[in-house]
């Protein structure tokens, strides 16, 4: 009997035994068995969500990581969209279907949202996703129902009512603490409208209320917009909620930057290609006190390190003669200078850099910049371009040597192998004209994780548009050179070669013997 049990234990275990054996001598094998399932495949895209779209015979399905067809194929979509086709949020967008059963091919009438089961949740003849929307995403579907509305968050789909055959009031808010972020913002504006959730049309003809176009804010915040009064001709800001955070008494289109109120006085004419309004110069408030009027180019590229920039402009009142229909009565008066304010809206030549000094240097064509001490000697021997903040280090571009690196406040260089680290992402490379990014910098990875995970391919010459896999340390990845390279997704990289799709691991595991 004992003997008859112990047979037993082993036949259940001895797979088990089997496939741990062969996954710790061969970690790819899983991967390698994926490459063999998918060679009869004309097209395979990335992996999200543990699925990935494949093509076969013009339809597409999905798979997943086993390589097993989990979606069967039903919908036929034209080869420029198969890019653009993955699971977000367990649900995926099929753009309009090509009906090839007729000639010419005809395109269908509806696109669809899918779930992981392949049921179409929703269709029509037009669907549109807004993904930069913070917080969840704006969904617009037209169908024969009519213009539907819906806001789509990870676990739900919120149809809403109050936007049915109107426009969400939304506006795309800059946050320069943090260069990448740059999100739309839903606002619903009960506060400023009776207590009614609006959209654009009904904000503007039943509340009188219509959204800037110019500057809009909010340069340093999310969560804030600028609206023109119908009734007053005044110009306020609110936040989402539509409680007033600047009363509506400017004449202008006003934003909000550090702490600074800028109006942005402008000039509106007629031109061939209809009515024009265009930024003039600009008058600088503090607290609601006025203090500095007319000043010329703004550009708040420098904000987050503590200084705006109003940039004198060459030839300013030639600029605008000769332009038909241009009152030139109407162009206001503009103090000329060059100034450098902080966020207190005191004029500076220079701001505080951790022990040091960053003080901007014009050479007559470049705004330049130098790193000093507090006596003003130098710290960094040569100018150089300032690009972006992270941390406490700048990244900057030496103007003798045309090189990138990061720049210490102590005047130490940190270099980077092969790309200056603009805006903490790897977006340039300086040194290797050839070599073509591949990877994102992710926020939510810790600096060696990024480094770890970038990767890039090298050109292997002008007119030889093979491409040779490299990791970031310098490490090959693959013994060949490949047609086409993908970025890593869900832990696995995406390569072409020759009419074959396969995936490898970060260590280039999960090639097959052909």
């Amino acid at each position: 009997m004992k003997k008859k049990i112990l047979l037993i234990i082993i036949i259940v275990l001895l797979p088990l035994a089997y496939h741990f054996l062969s996954t710790v001598l061969d970690p790819a094998r899983d991967i390698k068995r994926l490459n063999e399932k998918i060679k009869e495949y004309e097209y395979v895209g990335n992996f999200h969500e543990g699925l990935a779209a494949v093509v076969k015979d013009e339809k597409i399905g999905f798979i997943d990581k086993s390589g097993d067809l989990v979606i069967p194929m039903k919908w036929n979509v034209d080869a420029s969209k198969y890019d653009e086709i993955m699971f977000y949020n367990g649900r995926c967008y099929i753009p309009h279907t090509i009906n090839s059963n007729v000639f010419p091919p005809t395109i269908n009438t509806n696109a669809y949202i899918i779930d992981k089961n392949g049921n179409e949740l929703y269709s029509g003849k037009s669907i549109v996703i807004n993904k930069e929307t913070r917080d969840f995403d704006v969904m617009y579907v037209d169908n024969e129902s009519g213009y539907s509305t819906y806001f789509v968050k990870k676990d739900t789909v919120i149809k809403m009512e109050p936007y049915e055959n109107d426009d969400v009031v939304t506006d795309r808010n800059w946050n320069y603490n943090d260069p990448d972020e740059s999100k739309y913002v839903c606002f619903s504006l009960e506060n400023l409208c009776d207590g009614n959730v609006v959209g654009k049309k009904a904000l503007e003809e039943k509340y009188g209320y219509r959204v800037s176009p110019t500057l809009n804010c909010s340069i340093d915040s999310m969560g804030l917009i600028t609206l023109y009064n119908i009734r007053t001709n005044k110009y306020g800001i609110v936040d989402e909620k539509g409680n007033v955070v600047v009363p509506f008494q400017y004449d202008n289109s006003i934003c909000l930057c550090y702490g600074l109120l800028i109006e942005t006085l402008s000039v509106s004419y007629d031109s061939d290609l209809g009515f024009i309004k265009l930024p003039v110069c600009y008058n600088v408030y503090k607290d609601g006190r006025l203090l500095y009027e007319h000043l010329p180019d703004f550009s708040y590229t420098f904000a987050p390190m503590g200084m705006v920039l109003f940039n004198k402009a060459e030839n300013f009142e030639e600029r605008w003669k000769g332009e038909s229909g241009l009152d030139e009565r109407k162009i206001p008066k503009v103090n000329n200078e060059t100034k450098w304010l902080d966020m207190n809206g005191k004029e500076v030549s220079r701001f505080q850099f951790g022990k040091n000094y960053l003080r901007p240097v014009f050479d007559g064509h470049w705004h330049l910049w130098q790193l000093e001490d507090e006596g003003g000697q130098l710290v960094y021997p040569n100018h150089f371009f300032l690009y972006s903040r992270f941390q406490n280090k700048i990244v900057i571009e030496d103007r003798n040597t045309s090189r990138c690196f990061f720049l210490t406040d102590t005047g130490d260089t940190i270099p980077s192998q092969y790309a200056d680290y603009l805006k903490a992402g790897i977006v340039k490379m300086t040194n290797l004209p050839n070599v073509e990014l591949l990877c994102n910098y992710k926020k939510e990875l810790s600096d060696m994780d990024n480094y770890r995970n970038c990767h890039f391919y090298i050109k292997a010459g002008t007119f030889d548009k093979k491409l040779k896999v490299v990791r970031f340390d310098g490490l090959e990845l693959l013994p060949f050179d490949v047609d086409g390279v993908s970025c890593f997704s869900d832990g696995l990289l995406r390569l072409k070669s020759g009419d074959r799709y396969f995936f490898i691991d970060e260590k280039g595991n999960g090639l097959i013997e052909d």
